[in-house]
C-alpha cells in the first residue's frame, strides 16, 4: 500500500427512481449506483402516497441450513465477558509461514516428548510436511492509542431534503459481543421517517454491524427494511480467513414481488461494510491533504473507498462551536475513480471524532444529515462521560 493511504470504508447503493429512499453514507461513498440499500443514514426524497405496506419478511435468528455448521458457529453472536481494556495477542495482518509456526511451537511447547527433530521436520517446505503444520492465520492489531468509540455512545441525526425534515437516523454502540472467538463492537443504526414524510413514504429500518475490536474490520452486517414499498432482510458474513462473504438477501417489493438470494463471493481480508467504514474512519490519522483508502464489501461486491481530507473548519453543533475535519469520500470501481457528484463528511477534530454532518448532492438537490443530539457514552474505564 502506498504511503499516505490507510485502508477502506464501506458504502452501498440507492434507487434512482421515485419513490426514493436514500442512504446518506451510502450516497457519500457510492452515489448514482442502483439498487437501494436503505440503511446507514436514511435519506428520503419521495413522491406519491404511502399506501398500504408490503408484507413483512419473517425474520429468523437462524442461519440458512445450507451454510456449513462451521460457519454457523463462527458467526454466532454471543455475549462478551471480556474486559474492554484487554487486548488480544495477535498483531500480524497476514498469515505467517510454516517456519515461523515451528519456531513458535519450539518456544511455547511444554511437551517434553516433542523432540526438536520432530518439530524441525514439520518445517520442511514443498511437500506434505507443510500440510502437517499449516500457516497460522493471524489478525491485524489496529487499535488506536486513544479509542474514540465508547460503549453507549449515541448519535442522533436529522435528515433533511430541500430543507424539509425527512426523518431521524440514530447510531448507537451497544455492549460488546463475541464472534469468531473475537471481541467485537456491536453498532446499531435505526432510521425512522418523520410524520410528514410518512404520509408519502413510511420507513422503519435497522442496520447492524459487528466490528472487530482489535482489527477494526467487519465480521457481520445485517440490514432490515420495513417500508411502504419494500420489506427486506439482508445478511452478510465476512470470513477474512477464507477471503469470502456469504450473502443472504430476502426482498419483498410491491412491484417485483418476493426474491431470495444465497451466495458466496470472494472478498479482501479485513474489509469494511457500509456502516463499519464510518467507525473505521474515526480511528485513523487524518492530516489535511491525506488520502485514506480501504476495501469495502456491499451486497457481495467489493469496492475501494477513497477519502480525501480536505480541510479544517469550525461548525456549530449540539456540543457547541467545535473544530471539524472535512472529508470528501469517493468510490473506486475496478481501479477507476467514480465521479458522481460531490459529497462531504464532517468529524470533530478531537480524540472522539464524532460525526456532526453529512452532505450529498443527488440527482435533484442535496441531502443533509445534521447531528442534533449526542450521548458521549461510557468512558473506557467505566462510568458516563461528561455531556
Amino acid at each position: 500500500m502506498a504511503e499516505g493511504t490507510i485502508e477502506t470504508v464501506g458504502y452501498s447503493t440507492f434507487l434512482n427512481r421515485s419513490p426514493k429512499l436514500f442512504n446518506v453514507f451510502s450516497i457519500l461513498m457510492k452515489s448514482q449506483i442502483r439498487q437501494s440499500v436503505a440503511s446507514t443514514l436514511a435519506l428520503l426524497a419521495v413522491t406519491g402516497c404511502a399506501g398500504k405496506s408490503v408484507g413483512k419478511i419473517d425474520i429468523s435468528a437462524e442461519l440458512p441450513k445450507e451454510l456449513p455448521v462451521e460457519l454457523q458457529q463462527k458467526f454466532e453472536i454471543r455475549d462478551s465477558s471480556v474486559n474492554a481494556q484487554q487486548q488480544s495477542k495477535v498483531v500480524s495482518a497476514s498469515p505467517v509461514s510454516a517456519k515461523a509456526t515451528v519456531a513458535k511451537l519450539q518456544a511455547q511447547s511444554k511437551n517434553k516428548a516433542l523432540k526438536a527433530s520432530q518439530v524441525g521436520a514439520k518445517a520442511k517446505t514443498g511437500g506434505p510436511a507443510d500440510e502437517a503444520v499449516p500457516a497460522v492465520f493471524e489478525y491485524p492489531n489496529r487499535r488506536p492509542k486513544i479509542d474514540p468509540i465508547w460503549l453507549a455512545e449515541k448519535h442522533v441525526f436529522e435528515i433533511t431534503y430541500f430543507g424539509v425534515a425527512a426523518g431521524d437516523f440514530t447510531l448507537e454502540v451497544l455492549p460488546f459481543k463475541t464472534m469468531a472467538e473475537r471481541r467485537v463492537y456491536h453498532v446499531r443504526g435505526t432510521a425512522i421517517s418523520s410524520s410528514l414524510f410518512s404520509m408519502f413514504y413510511r420507513l422503519n429500518d435497522t442496520v447492524e454491524t459487528y466490528i472487530d475490536y482489535d482489527g477494526l474490520f467487519s465480521h457481520r452486517f445485517h440490514l432490515v427494511l420495513d417500508e411502504t414499498k419494500q420489506a427486506r432482510d439482508s445478511l452478510e458474513l465476512y470470513d477474512s480467513e477464507k477471503r469470502q462473504t456469504f450473502y443472504w438477501n430476502r426482498w419483498n417489493r410491491r412491484e417485483k414481488g418476493y426474491s431470495e438470494k444465497k451466495e458466496f463471493f470472494p472478498i479482501e481480508s479485513f474489509s469494511q461494510d457500509m456502516l463499519s467504514s464510518l467507525y473505521y474512519l474515526r480511528t485513523v490519522p487524518l492530516p489535511t491533504g491525506a488520502v485514506v483508502t480501504f476495501p469495502v464489501v456491499s451486497e457481495g461486491k467489493s469496492w475501494e473507498a477513497v477519502v480525501t481530507v480536505m480541510r479544517r473548519e469550525v461548525l456549530d453543533t449540539p456540543m457547541g462551536r467545535v473544530n471539524t475535519i472535512v472529508l470528501k469520500p469517493e468510490t473506486k470501481l475496478q481501479g477507476v475513480l467514480q465521479k458522481k457528484g460531490d459529497s462531504f463528511l464532517w468529524l470533530t477534530d478531537d480524540e472522539r471524532r464524532f460525526v456532526v454532518k453529512l452532505e450529498a448532492k443527488v440527482k435533484i438537490g442535496t441531502v443533509v444529515a445534521t447531528l442534533k443530539n449526542v450521548d458521549r457514552g461510557q468512558t473506557p474505564g467505566g462510568g458516563e462521560a461528561a455531556q
